[in-house]
């Protein structure tokens, strides 16, 4: 990992004619903080990666996302899905819940939102035969590992509208919750930023998601509703994986804007202007119903105590959780 990491920042400085104080200086960071970052002696945090990626016009994943594939002692999660083993490396976006030492079989639960990780802590206190893994992916990448059968469970958002992967029939779908989906903006929108065209005409700075994602799908479709060219949108090309991601870049001031859930503008104290309602659900095989795992699942999502912390978040509606989708 360490040679990668080196190589590739290091490349794409050199390319853009930078010094290490050069880059340091508009990062935000110190020299030796790029030096050690370079020769593989620190891994940056997700605000020092933000700010090197800002200051090269690259994006996180461009620096630092062949790390994790190249580390040779990486930690990694087993699991038996339908008679095959499928592992995972586990890095900070696939967020392992309560692990423990006993050897129990892992469960691989796909998805992007918050309710994914309070989803496997609830079901995790229902069972202890098992250890709920929450693994961080776009709606595309989890309807398509769900689709291989790479997955346990996803929770994903807009079912009924995705064309992200083969057709739903093989899949059973409850309700999770229903949400809002819009732009996150500093806390009091200092910039007053009301939609894209606030956006590019005010050259905001702005943080994506990757494709695949509902955000991203989002914000094209706003970007063709309103007759904005993406490439007005500085920052259009600067991805980011995680929903939580998005949001700390505002909260931290490395972008003024992005598109999120209301419920990531609540944990970063963020103001939120919404553009739609989004129905989030829980995918499941449907041969895989009465497996342990699943029944597992089931009984959390529909259980009292998953509503009321769900419902305590202030941004999901929760009166239907738990109910099948036709």
């Amino acid at each position: 990992m360490a040679n990668i990491v080196c190589n590739t920042l290091e490349a794409f400085r050199q390319r853009r004619g930078l010094s290490q104080r050069m880059l340091s200086e508009s990062a935000g960071i110190t020299r030796q903080a790029v030096g050690l970052i370079e020769s593989g002696r620190m891994q940056p945090s997700v605000g020092i990666a933000l700010g090197l990626a800002r200051a090269l016009g690259a994006s996180v994943e461009d620096l630092f996302g062949a790390a994790a594939d190249s580390e040779p002692h990486a930690r990694v999660a087993r699991a038996t899905i339908g008679g095959r083993v499928v592992t995972y490396a586990l890095d900070e976006d696939h967020l392992a819940i309560e692990p423990g030492a006993s050897p129990v079989p892992n469960v691989f639960l796909g998805g992007c939102d918050l309710s994914v990780g309070l989803l496997s802590r609830h079901a995790l206190t229902r069972s202890r035969d098992m250890r709920v893994l929450w693994l961080t992916m776009t709606n595309r990448a989890a309807l398509e590992a769900l689709a291989r059968g790479d997955l346990h469970a996803a929770v994903v958002h807009d079912t009924a509208r995705s064309d992200d992967a083969e057709p739903l029939n093989e899949f059973v779908r409850f309700e999770v919750a229903t949400t809002e989906a819009g732009w996150l903006v500093g806390n009091g929108n200092p910039l007053g930023l009301g939609g894209a065209a606030d956006i590019s005409r005010k050259q905001a700075r702005f943080v994506n998601r990757p494709a695949g994602a509902g955000a991203r799908r989002l914000l094209d479709s706003e970007l063709r509703r309103t007759k904005t060219d993406s490439r007005r949108i500085v920052g259009y090309e600067r991805e980011l994986s995680g929903q939580l991601d998005a949001g700390r870049a505002v909260a931290q001031g490395f972008a003024d804007a992005a598109i999120g859930l209301a419920s990531v503008a609540r944990v970063f104290d963020l103001d939120f202007v919404p553009l739609r309602e989004e129905r989030c659900a829980l995918l499941v095989p449907a041969a895989a119903l009465q497996t342990p795992e699943i029944r597992t699942l089931l009984d959390a999502l529909r259980s009292a105590p998953f509503r009321r912390d769900l419902e305590a978040l202030k941004s999901y509606d929760v009166t239907r959780t738990g109910e099948k989708i036709a």
